[in-house]
């Protein structure tokens, strides 16, 4: 993997080939790797696409629910806690085959219009699964893309992720050095791929070129609210760059919000460092000079749930993907709970849950420090939600 820094961006690809991808779970079927002939083998495809893409697969399952009813039940849930083990690879399934998923954190996205409920939606709220709205549209996955539509999920690639501050887009506008940028690693990358192709030491799924597109991934959307920023001029300067950069790269650019925490502290790092005009927005010490990763409230705060989750009420018209919100919980939300808070933040983004019986994910940021799950605000549960006494917690 290359990391390249620009000036108010941060540049990620692979050197010999695409940096991500995704598709859908029909090439499993193929051959000696089926699901049903060969578990084991079509495991082990898998896992020899997760590890040549370092930005990650998604993996779409669209297969009718009956397709895996054909194997016993403890195989099939031995595949899906097989899949759940995989380095880099995300699940995106619908409501009908997230019901077969036994218990335990997966990295997968359930796909429904609306908020789970029943036994799904005790899933969602205990954090098995992540939840992503999907109207009658193509699928949407978060920190990926967005598939080409049809019956069937072709695969698709991306070339790398250019992550940058929003206060940022005013100077990147002209465009001329994130084409610069951004047309090396791609020429870098093809190099490298096609030794790749001609060792035979590429996986068997169809690479189209002009299909392989990139990533656009935005981090400091709080700093941005601070410093005064518009977000109807914010996005439309966005896809003004959308259009820019697909023009002259001819291929396709997909916008979504960053939730690494690590590339937006290097962002603001290197505000601080270099003295950029987007720096005003950023903290004053002792706190750190970085950027919140996403559009929203950092989730490593403990910040009110709605400012955790709450987007732009705009960004389903610019970008092409939810943005993934993390909600860490001192306990299970019941599902009033979750409900009325969704209805403060809409359009609702792609969300998960992160009560206290899971852990945060990495990094680990000495400087910024997960708060305890006690510190996080309750989801409010018109019913019979509970309120924590005035000094509880102060024994």
């Amino acid at each position: 993997m290359t990391e390249s820094e620009g000036r108010g961006f941060i540049l990620r690809a692979a050197m010999d080939g695409p940096w991500a991808g995704w598709a859908g779970s029909r090439f499993l079927e193929e051959g000696l790797a089926s699901v049903h002939a060969a578990p084991g083998r079509a495991l082990a495809r898998l896992m020899n696409l997760a590890s040549l893409l370092p930005g990650g697969f998604g993996l779409v399952w669209d297969h009718p629910p009956a397709w895996m009813e054909a194997l016993p039940g403890e195989s099939r849930q031995g595949w899906w806690e097989a899949i759940s083990a995989i380095p880099g690879l995300a699940l995106h399934l619908g409501p009908e085959a997230a019901v077969q998923l036994p218990g335990g954190a997966f990295r997968g996205w359930v796909h429904a219009p609306e908020m789970p409920q029943g036994p799904l939606g005790e899933a969602w709220r205990q954090g098995v699964v992540g939840w992503v709205p999907k109207p009658e549209a193509p699928w949407c996955l978060p920190d990926l893309g967005t598939p080409a539509p049809g019956d069937e999920v072709p695969a698709g690639w991306l070339w790398g992720e250019v992550a940058l501050p929003l206060g940022a887009l005013s100077a990147l506008a002209p465009g001329e050095a994130l084409v610069a940028a951004m047309s090396e690693a791609q020429g870098t990358a093809e190099r490298g791929l096609a030794q790749r192709l001609s060792a035979g030491a590429w996986v068997d799924l169809p690479f189209l070129r002009r299909a392989a597109g990139w990533r656009l991934a935005l981090v400091g959307g709080i700093e941005f609210q601070r410093a005064g920023g518009s977000w109807p001029a914010a996005f439309g300067q966005l896809r003004a760059l959308k259009a820019l950069l697909q023009e002259r790269l001819r291929t396709p650019i997909h916008l979504g919000a960053c939730g690494d925490p690590r590339i937006a502290a290097l962002l603001g790092r290197q505000a601080l460092r270099e003295g950029l005009p987007w720096r005003a927005s950023l903290p004053l010490p002792p706190a750190p000079g970085a950027f919140t990763p996403g559009l929203a409230a950092d989730p490593r705060d403990p910040a009110p749930l709605e400012a955790r989750a709450l987007q732009p009420g705009a960004w389903p018209d610019t970008l092409d993907h939810p943005p993934a919100i993390l909600l860490r919980v001192p306990a299970v939300p019941p599902e009033a709970g979750a409900q009325a808070m969704l209805a403060q933040a809409q359009p609702t983004p792609a969300l998960r849950w992160l009560p206290p019986g899971l852990p945060p994910p990495p990094p680990f940021d000495p400087d910024r420090p997960w708060a305890p799950a006690e510190a996080f605000p309750f989801p409010a549960d018109p019913g019979n939600g509970v309120q924590r006494g005035l000094f509880e917690g102060f024994e």
